[in-house]
């Protein structure tokens, strides 16, 4: 069950590298394209995603193993969601939305603590990436509209 979760894990991270390059240009005008911040972070699971691959194959085999739960799914549920979500609403609400859904409803944080942390750590995101290091966000089709 550990490669499943694995395989899909890399699949995902490899439509990200590709939407961020082709969809969101990675690289524009000198400078990191709506793509760059996607990609960086693709890139990380995907690393991440091979290394659990090769321990889970080549690594030790254990004598007992886990039984399945399906709480192990979350994570890659949590990755497609925020891909689906990136293409509608863009990179900036994507981030409040998974933030506030992710500690509400899964870390079983208080309203006021996720819409405060959530709200801290979009506009931390948004700052760095977008205000201080002028990384153009993916703005979703919804706002392209616009």
């Amino acid at each position: 069950m550990d490669i499943v979760l694995v395989v899909i894990e890399i699949i995902v991270a490899i439509v990200w590298i590709q939407q961020g390059i082709v969809r969101y240009d990675f690289w524009e005008k000198g400078r990191p394209g709506g793509g760059f911040v996607p990609v960086v972070f693709a890139i990380i699971v995907l690393v991440a995603a091979l290394a659990i691959l090769i321990k889970t194959v080549f690594g030790k085999k254990k004598e007992k193993t886990a039984a399945f739960q399906s709480s192990a799914f979350i994570p890659v549920a949590a990755a497609v969601l925020g891909g689906f979500m990136l293409q509608v609403v863009g990179i900036a609400l994507s981030v409040f939305l998974f933030t506030t859904i992710w500690m509400r409803f899964l870390s079983k944080y208080s309203w006021v603590k996720t819409l405060l942390t959530s709200a801290i750590f979009t506009a931390f995101i948004y700052g760095i990436f977008g205000m201080w290091l002028r990384v153009p966000f993916p703005r979703g089709f919804l706002f392209q509209m616009f």
